[in-house]
């Protein structure tokens, strides 16, 4: 028999075959082998100095803002003058206040308290007496009254940028002895719509 010289016609392409193959070359984001994916990040960080221009210009907006906004003190004052009177075992104690409005606008004085830390630690509070009653606690203690100035007054309003004198006057469970041996002595004044001011 004859050898047959001719060889068989290749089988024809299946384009299915052929489509499937092109489609595997083809990266697929649900189905990336897992070589592929764990091989290297194809998405880099960028780069670090970008990065820290980036943060330092920011930490400079916010101090700017924060130096700008920060709360500027509304009032300062001082106490120039404590004197203590003994009346039937407590003391009375007249304070005299400057308070000076630092502030474009007007300050409105909403309470008056005065606190002592006595020689033993303890603390004691009072809120200043009303100033139509000041004179009747320089009637019982007359020497209050050594350069007696008007009576600060709560409720009052201290213009923008002016300042305000007074005296108030407290009264404490305490020996005349005992507040004169005191460990401190403080006076805070309360604004409305403003923090409250501490005096030492």
């Amino acid at each position: 028999m004859p050898d047959n010289t001719n060889p068989a016609p290749p089988a024809p392409k299946d384009p299915a075959s052929s489509s499937r193959k092109s489609s595997l070359s083809i990266t697929d984001a649900g189905h990336v082998p897992m070589t592929e994916e764990l091989d290297s990040a194809k998405w880099t960080l960028p780069p670090i100095v970008p990065v820290l221009i980036a943060l330092v210009a920011v930490a400079i907006v916010i101090a700017v803002v924060a130096f700008a906004n920060r709360p500027t003190p509304h009032a300062a004052g001082n106490i120039s003058k404590v004197i203590s009177a003994d009346n039937s075992g407590n003391v009375l104690v007249a304070v005299h206040l400057n308070l000076n409005n630092t502030k474009d606008d007007y300050l409105w004085i909403k309470s008056i308290t005065g606190e002592v830390e006595g020689p033993d630690g303890k603390k004691y509070t009072d809120d200043a007496a009303p100033a139509v009653d000041l004179d009747r606690y320089l009637q019982a203690a007359p020497e209050l009254g050594e350069g007696r100035i008007a009576p600060l007054r709560t409720e009052i309003k201290i213009p923008a940028r002016k300042s305000q004198a007074g005296m108030v006057v407290f009264a404490f469970p305490v020996k005349k002895e005992d507040f004169d041996k005191r460990k401190s002595f403080d006076v805070r004044v309360e604004f409305h719509d403003h923090s409250s001011m501490v005096l030492k």
